[in-house]
């Protein structure tokens, strides 16, 4: 079940981060800090979601200190980073399922 909730947020977040490139400055800042502070790992053991977590929070930095700024590569690496820890709890839950069945 751990894997399956942080899969579920891994994904809404991953969609949440792609559509908060549209909004208005405002509702994009408001999205990036709910974001940073939701993904914050609560283990040292979630690297691939702290990698996830550090390129929101320099996205948010970067837009809230000049949201005119080109921030296409911080957009990006932080969509990619999300991706990757979304990519990882799907794989991880298909592991808990084949060793597991039913338990999920």
């Amino acid at each position: 079940m751990y894997y399956a909730a942080d899969r579920q947020k891994a994904e809404r977040v991953l969609v949440e981060l792609r559509g908060a490139r549209l909004g208005d400055a405002a509702a994009t800042l408001a999205c990036l800090h709910r974001l940073r502070n939701e993904v914050a790992g609560q283990s040292a053991g979630e690297h691939l979601r702290m990698q996830a977590w550090m390129a929101i929070r320099r996205l948010y930095d970067a837009f809230k200190a000049a949201p005119e700024r080109d921030l296409k590569v911080l957009w990006q690496d932080a969509i990619s980073k999300t991706t990757v820890w979304c990519e990882s709890l799907q794989v991880r839950a298909s592991a808990q399922v084949d060793r597991f069945p039913g338990r999920l």
